[in-house]
């Protein structure tokens, strides 16, 4: 109830009372950016992807880092035609010798690209960026010494009625609103989306190995250092949403397994929940919300030993009817979408169930230990750039 329904209502009415803030102006000189990039069999996406950036109206030196995970589609031929954008845009392509991963591939680029930079902006190939994109998520960080990180606007594209986009559109919209409430309200949202946000270069700190969540990592990290954030609404990017449940199971359950990870080691940051604004905002938000389905199992092994050693009637009434709610729920979802019916509350409870279910998963593969931090990218549709905004 409080991290789903009541945190949500209050952070949001919190910042209802928030008037926003007129854009900083252009200051004489533009801090040095760069944007690093990890990819890997991105070759559906990456051509537009390098277009945006190389369209980007970004008015300082501005240098591009992209590290390829050993690629085995068209990834290279295409990088090989962006050699060169313009006067102060130069982009860097590079293979690594092995599989990295996404966050050791990051790591490899922050490298090369620290002490000459005071920014750098991380981005996926799947988000295309808006031309002032950039020049967005970098503005507010000259305004305030004390901002470490800033996030953009995710908008998703593409929802189809006939999968999960729909819902996970609405999902990721409300956490959007969340994110930029908890910047307005509390100088913390709780972890970028990591599809493109900017981060000052000394708040950078190098993702450990087998580290699945990289963009959660450098948040938590920056913000133990002292630094704070914000989720700027100008600096709008878009991704296409994913449509199978699928597939997005699986990458729910590489980041549950991630989630995990940053769970105990940002342990001091989240208890207890009452020490502060960010430790208050990470419980709520994400900490009670990775909980929740060991709270649903344990009330499901509490009901069954109250009917069985207790005899209570009630308590299996209860855990009966539950469990059969769920099961019906996603057999009849998937036997009215074959038939061409979709209904949203029930792709909704479905939605959930299944997103519970990969975060217990995840858990489960965190006790028995993570190996590796290699992926293979989800399948979505190209977004739409021009979209609406």
């Amino acid at each position: 109830m409080h991290t789903y329904l009541l945190y949500p209502w209050w952070i949001l009415r919190q910042a209802a009372r928030y008037s926003p803030s007129p854009p900083t102006p252009d200051p004489v000189d533009w801090p040095p950016v760069a944007v690093l990039m990890s990819v890997h069999n991105e070759a559906l996406v990456l051509r537009e992807k390098l277009d945006t950036l190389a369209g980007q109206d970004y008015a300082g030196r501005l240098d591009f880092y992209i590290g390829d995970d050993l690629s085995t589609d068209a990834t290279a031929g295409i990088m090989a035609q962006f050699a060169f954008f313009a006067d102060n845009q130069h982009l860097y392509y590079s293979r690594n010798d092995h599989r990295l991963g996404k966050p050791g591939t990051i790591n490899r680029l922050a490298r090369q690209a620290a002490g000459d930079h005071s920014v750098f902006i991380l981005t996926d190939a799947s988000v295309m960026l808006r031309s002032n994109t950039i020049t967005e998520l970098v503005r507010p960080l000259l305004a305030d010494a004390q901002l470490g990180l800033v996030d953009s606007r995710m908008v998703h594209t593409g929802a189809l009625v006939t999968g999960i986009g729909r819902t996970e559109e609405a999902y990721i919209h409300r956490e959007v609103a969340i994110k930029q409430a908890e910047g307005q309200v509390l100088g913390y949202p709780i972890g970028p989306f990591g599809g493109c946000w900017a981060l000052r270069a000394e708040a950078f700190t190098p993702v450990p190995d087998n580290f699945l969540v990289d963009d959660f990592y450098l948040c938590m990290s920056a913000y133990r250092a002292g630094w704070r954030g914000l989720s700027s609404e100008r600096a709008v990017v878009y991704e296409g949403v994913g449509q199978r449940l699928d597939q997005e199971f699986r990458r729910k359950v590489r980041i549950g397994s991630g989630n995990w990870q940053n769970l105990v080691e940002f342990s001091e940051l989240w208890w207890p929940p009452h020490r502060g604004p960010l430790a208050f905002a990470l419980f709520s938000h994400k900490i009670l919300r990775w909980l929740t389905p060991l709270f649903l199992l344990l009330l499901a092994v509490c009901l069954l030993l109250l009917y069985r050693a207790g005899g209570n009637y009630w308590a299996g009434l209860l855990l009966t009817t539950a469990v059969g709610m769920t099961l019906l729920t996603v057999l009849l979802d998937g036997a009215l979408s074959r038939c061409g019916v979709h209904l949203a509350p029930l792709r909704s409870l479905h939605y959930f169930l299944a997103m519970n279910a990969a975060l217990l998963v995840g858990f489960a593969r965190y006790l028995t230990g993570i190996h590796s931090n290699v992926w293979q990218p989800s399948s979505r549709l190209p977004p739409r750039p021009n979209g609406p905004p």
